[in-house]
């Protein structure tokens, strides 16, 4: 709003001009007993349904999938998702069996694990990650501190090999008597 040359309040915020109104549109022509228009709209043009001919190639195109797809779509085609494909491409039933595990796939965002890993184990996010999926696979964690070479042995840091005792103190460990 502003207020005008004659201390008079406008709101068309144009101070010193006058308003420019549209002009209306010629109406002489229409009667109130003529319909306004006898035309329909045109209907609208359909998709066309896919014809039976087309040849979906999916053998050719699972052979130019890498190990890595193949074991990604091993690992996610369980029976229900199988029979759901199967629904839409009953002419690859095959390939599906191939592909489909015995066992039903739970699939979670990535968001959800990390933050759920995040809140479990703490720190670094790919390290956290990482434990989760280890204690739901049921496997040990491959960061062991221990040495490789001190893994395997079981013996305190008094005790001696029993190659570097003398003959003696051997035999008497053994059980065999000496003269």
């Amino acid at each position: 709003m502003a207020i005008g040359p004659n201390n008079q309040v406008t709101t068309t915020g144009l101070m010193g001009e006058t308003p420019n109104l549209p002009a209306a549109p010629d109406m002489s022509g229409l009667s109130q007993a003529q319909p306004q228009s006898d035309q329909s709209p045109a209907p609208m043009a359909e998709k066309p349904a896919p014809t039976e001919s087309q040849d979906i190639n999916v053998e050719g195109r699972l052979k130019n999938l890498n190990e890595v797809e193949i074991e990604t779509l091993n690992g996610l085609l369980g029976p229900t998702n199988a029979a759901i494909f199967k629904k839409i491409v009953p002419e690859a039933s095959n390939l599906i069996d191939q592909f489909t595990s015995e066992e039903d796939v739970v699939s979670l965002p990535v968001s959800a694990i990390k933050a759920y890993a995040m809140k479990i184990y703490g720190g670094n996010e790919q390290l956290a990650v990482r434990n989760f999926i280890t204690d739901l696979s049921g496997k040990q964690p491959d960061n062991t501190n221990v040495p490789p070479d001190t893994a395997t042995e079981s013996q305190g840091m008094m005790t001696q090999q029993s190659d570097d005792l003398p003959s003696d103190i051997q035999a008497i460990d053994e059980g065999i008597e000496t003269v």
